[in-house]
């Protein structure tokens, strides 16, 4: 049987996976053992997650690449109405409108649209007429990314918002969109923090001006996007008041978490003071104290990491941080031997987005970005970021297994 043919598979990859899984579930009952030293309920539900992952992975990676190509604009639709359903399914009273509860399990639907983000995008710029150097092939494409990522936004989800914001950028670069055109997608985001200060903002708009003409941009287009940029950053303050108030004290917990330590610089301030304590070997398992006496907060989730540096130390950090990056090689290895484009910008997007959860999630926990909700692949605790985890490197393994196999 096909699903059974383990011709062209990746060891490495597939070894890494599985590694990656195992060391999470002894973090895992590191972080949520009972007092009695018995497996906690979280760890069951973990491991029963993770064998059901592990079929839908083995299911993914029998699958031709031809299918979901051909599949990959109804994946998309599919996607958005369940981004759409959660306004309707979700209970309000629980917060923010993000999960589908189905009793004996709550769905997350924003992680299974990743995927079919990624494979509408790949099958759209793999189309033979698909040029980013004209300007409504590029509008397509960033259409393409606007509905998952405006509709996640609403929730309000930030953090999964900028992964789709990352992942569209992403795969705008490996479809071979002309670096001035990434100038300007990028230059709202620069124009924002500019805003902070006066002298910061006069400074950005002139090294735009000096980057642009480099680049031998039209005058007119020059002083359109100055402008734009100039609209931008005086009218972030006024962006700023729209958020809500979780937002703004997220960020300002990243800018300076001291000022505010029993609230919202709380979580940063523990997982910092937890990873410090760590040094070279850590405290042991189930010897964290930060840990184990519940001062680090969703220490099982998003914090996830802040357990491994301080049970596990620099030594047990730097050994999940190899298999990582490990991993995320191997994907973009799998996108660098792939016969068609389509292929190539599957793979190159599950790397990404898996780089992406890591350098954020990883990031959050030392204090260099601000706290998202974002998981660790594979570690944190959580049954729908797991399946889209295993689900997407089963079209990875999927494709290597038929990286002979022409796909458009």
């Amino acid at each position: 049987m096909k699903f059974l043919d383990i011709k062209n598979l990746d060891p490495w990859l597939i070894a890494v996976t599985f590694l990656l899984i195992g060391f999470g579930f002894v973090v895992l009952w590191a972080a949520t053992v009972t007092d009695s030293g018995e497996m906690s309920l979280l760890l069951q539900r973990q491991i029963i997650w993770s064998i059901v992952g592990t079929i839908i992975l083995i299911l993914t990676a029998s699958l031709s690449p031809r299918v979901h190509y051909a599949l990959a604009y109804i994946f998309y639709i599919i996607g958005c109405l369940l981004l759409l359903s959660v306004f309707f399914l979700s209970d309000p009273a629980k917060g923010a409108a993000r999960w589908i509860d189905l009793g004996f399990l709550n769905v997350q639907p924003s992680e299974p649209a990743k995927i079919a983000f990624i494979l509408a995008f790949a099958r759209l710029a793999s189309d033979k007429k698909f040029n980013p150097v004209k300007l409504t092939h590029l509008l397509r494409a960033l259409a393409l990314t606007a509905v998952p990522l405006g509709l996640v936004l609403v929730q309000p989800d930030l953090g999964t918002s900028m992964v789709f914001a990352a992942l569209g950028l992403s795969l705008l670069i490996v479809a071979g969109t002309p670096l001035a055109y990434l100038i300007v997608l990028v230059s709202p985001l620069f124009a924002a923090l500019a805003s902070l200060d006066t002298v910061l903002m006069v400074a950005y708009l002139i090294l735009l001006m000096i980057v642009t003409w480099r680049l031998r941009f039209r005058f007119s287009m020059i002083f359109i996007l100055v402008i734009l940029n100039l609209g931008i950053s005086l009218g972030t303050p006024k962006l700023w008041d729209q958020l809500k108030p979780y937002q703004k004290s997220r960020l300002v917990s990243f800018l300076q978490p001291e000022a505010d330590p029993r609230g919202s610089g709380y979580q940063v301030i523990q997982s910092k003071v937890a990873i410090g304590s760590g040094g070279l070997t850590g405290k042991g398992l189930t010897q964290g104290s930060q840990t184990q006496l519940k001062f680090l907060p969703e220490q099982h989730t998003d914090f996830i990491f802040s357990v491994v540096g301080e049970e596990l130390g620099f030594i047990g950090a730097s050994f999940a941080m190899l298999l990582f990056m490990i991993l995320i090689l191997r994907g973009f290895r799998a996108a660098l031997i792939a016969k068609g484009k389509y292929s190539a910008m599957v793979c190159a997007g599950v790397s990404s987005m898996l780089a992406f959860h890591v350098f954020i999630n990883v990031g959050m926990t030392v204090g260099l970005m601000p706290v998202t909700g974002l998981p660790l692949p594979l570690l944190s605790y959580g049954g729908s970021f797991l399946w889209t985890v295993m689900l997407s490197l089963g079209l990875v393994i999927g494709i290597q297994r038929r990286w002979r196999e022409y796909t458009p």
